[in-house]
C-alpha cells in the first residue's frame, strides 16, 4: 500500500501555481523536491531522490526529460511512492536468511 503523504504536491506560493517543470532542486534538509520556484513534492527522502535504475537517477531523469512541460501530479507522486515502497521491500529482502 502506498502512503499518500509521501511525495505530496504543494506550493510554496499559492498565488503562483506554476505547473511547468523548470529545473529539479532537491532540498535534503527539508525533504522537498522542487520542480520550479514554487511547486514542490514533500516528504521525498534522500534515498528516493538518489534512487537509480540502470545508472540513471530516476526522478532527476524523469524531470529533465519532461522539462518545460506541465507536470502530471498524480503520475509523478505515484513514481515517488513506488520508489519509496521499492526501498522498503529491498530492506525486507536483505533480511532474508537463505541458509
Amino acid at each position: 500500500m502506498l502512503d499518500s503523504n509521501i511525495g505530496k504536491p504543494l506550493y510554496k506560493d499559492t498565488k503562483n501555481k506554476n505547473l511547468t517543470i523548470i529545473k529539479p532542486n532537491y532540498k535534503e534538509s527539508e525533504q522537498k523536491l522542487f520542480v520550479n520556484e514554487t511547486l514542490y513534492f514533500d516528504n521525498v527522502s534522500k534515498e528516493v531522490w538518489e534512487y537509480k535504475i540502470g545508472g540513471y537517477q530516476v526522478l532527476d531523469k524523469y524531470l529533465k526529460s519532461h522539462k518545460n512541460e506541465k507536470i502530471d501530479f498524480e503520475h509523478f507522486q505515484c513514481i515517488i511512492q513506488t520508489l519509496h515502497k521499492s526501498l522498503d521491500l529491498e530492506r525486507e529482502i536483505v533480511k532474508i536468511d537463505l541458509i
